[in-house]
């Protein structure tokens, strides 16, 4: 029986919007395709999610990737407060589950200084009744560890926990230590999909 919901945030509680961000600030379309490609989109940005590497590590390492795109990088990391956007359905779908008798727990990947930007303004968070962010803790999904400090922290079952995540390799990782799971493709298939379980009425 479920009795805990726990969420993925990015893309599923906001939105990423690393592309409009650079186009806010100004970038040419040809340096936010490369930007988005080698920077944004590689396995550095999950050492930030660990908690390795930190906002200055990033400036260096990609400066020195893309010498000519020293200023442009720089200005990306001294300006990160557009980069996500909570999305206007995110409180009132918690605040449902809450009401339906529900807790609600979020497990994100998220690097530590942008989460200590951004986790303040999102309005949702403090509906919940617990979460945690990977950068802090030094490891991410899908380490089974993570899962696991979820459960331990605030005292969860595993199978009384639904995790909905938009990665099937973070789903996958749940599914092995005992969690039911929800692939995360949009609001309208979510509920949908909690109405068909009986868990949103």
């Amino acid at each position: 029986m479920i009795k805990n919901i726990v969420f993925d945030v990015g893309d599923v509680l906001i939105r990423f919007r690393y592309r409009d961000h650079m186009r806010d600030l100004g970038f040419s379309e040809d340096v936010i395709e490369t930007l988005s490609r080698d920077m944004v989109l590689t396995e550095f940005w999950s050492l930030m999610d660990q908690g390795v590497k930190m906002e200055k590590d990033a400036v260096e390492h990609f400066s020195t990737l893309m010498p000519t795109l020293r200023r442009e990088i720089e200005y990306f990391w001294q300006n990160t407060e557009g980069l996500v956007e909570e999305y206007p359905y995110s409180t009132p779908l918690i605040r449902k589950l809450k009401a339906e008798g529900y807790k609600v727990y979020l497990l994100s990947n998220y690097p530590k200084e942008t989460a200590e930007r951004h986790w303040p303004t999102f309005s949702f968070v403090p509906e919940t009744d617990g979460y945690i962010i990977s950068a802090f803790e030094k490891m991410i999904k899908p380490d089974p560890a993570f899962y696991r400090l979820l459960f331990t922290r605030f005292g969860l079952v595993p199978e009384e926990c639904l995790f909905i995540d938009d990665r099937e390799k973070n789903l996958v990782g749940a599914k092995e230590v005992g969690m039911e799971t929800i692939l995360f493709t949009g609001y309208e298939p979510l509920v949908q999909e909690l109405e068909q379980r009986g868990i949103l009425r």
